[in-house]
């Protein structure tokens, strides 16, 4: 019987923010669309194209993609491979103690795979990105920079300059209520609403809305420093309490208690985290096929 594995998933979204012209300007921020070109440049380098240098003497690199596309979704899965080189000690076997110099040459590490997945959703007007938690892989501020190094290469081949950077947001896997009060500051709420909501007795709209998306967004800004918790717990009590509510979700963003920028959604607030996978007996990595439905089942629930 194989060993097995519970795997941890990890939400998350990529955006563009904008570089600023002038300081006076405000901050404008779209979905990252551009993965979709720079995933399909990095596939067509050789390997060596593909290195990227990370600390510790590690590095890392794109190593396999697959795409589908269907209409206004693409679903990119793969995994990155990384490595540390520059040190080789001794080994020792567990079971007799005996020790022998390690025979991989010092440029030489043991890989490690991270399996992740790219959904596109421009009818949600998203880039979400599911990443396997492997403590020995490479982080999601590793790929964040990957992606970032190798935006600015794809600009040059087409003569662009790259004005903008590439900004990771964690998606909690709790829930929402509870992760709402913990931030320590809300800087931004979106309400969704259903279309049908302009056609209704409150508003009266003509049929002119059915090229409308079937969601309309509603969105709150806070002042500079100031925070807007207090109008997502209204709206989240509205929103919960309210079994035919014209509001479909609820986003909020701010930055937790350890200030990393968060994307709290009531769409992720009971959603599974784990992926169970079967563990090589040669070499004791994951299943990749495995972590790929696993991967493909979480991101069809969004």
């Amino acid at each position: 019987m194989n060993a097995t594995k519970k795997v941890k998933i990890t939400f998350h979204t990529f955006i563009q923010r904008m570089w600023k012209k002038r300081s006076e300007d405000e901050i404008r921020e779209v979905p990252f669309y551009l993965i979709e070109s720079v995933l399909d440049y990095i596939n067509k380098l050789n390997k060596k194209e593909k290195f990227h240098d990370l600390k510790g003497n590690k590095f890392c690199f794109l190593e396999a993609l697959n795409k589908k596309s269907e209409e206004n979704t693409t679903v990119y899965t793969g995994f990155f491979k990384s490595a540390r080189n520059e040190f080789r000690p001794d080994l020792i076997n567990k079971r007799t103690g005996i020790e022998r110099k390690n025979p991989k040459e010092i440029t030489e590490g043991d890989i490690e795979k991270t399996h992740f997945l790219v959904k596109i959703d421009k009818q949600k007007d998203e880039v979400y990105f599911f990443l396997e938690r492997n403590f020995y892989g490479v982080t999601i501020s590793n790929i964040a920079d990957y992606f970032s190094d190798f935006t600015k290469k794809y600009c040059v081949t087409k003569k662009e300059k790259k004005n903008f950077s590439i900004i990771h947001l964690e998606i909690p896997r709790s829930n929402f209520f509870t992760e709402l009060k913990a931030l320590t500051r809300a800087s931004l709420a979106e309400v969704h609403f259903d279309k049908k909501l302009l056609g209704s007795s409150a508003l009266n709209f003509s049929n002119r809305t059915i090229s409308l998306k079937q969601d309309l967004v509603l969105t709150a800004k806070a002042s500079a420093k100031e925070s807007i918790a207090e109008v997502g717990i209204d709206l989240w009590n509205k929103f919960s309490q309210q079994q035919d509510s014209s509001i479909s979700k609820i986003r909020i963003r701010g930055r937790d208690r350890n200030n990393h920028e968060v994307l709290l959604d009531t769409t992720f607030a009971c959603k599974t985290e784990y992926v169970t996978v079967d563990l090589s007996f040669d070499t004791g990595e994951v299943n990749t096929s495995q972590i790929y439905t696993g991967l493909k089942d979480i991101a069809n629930t969004v």
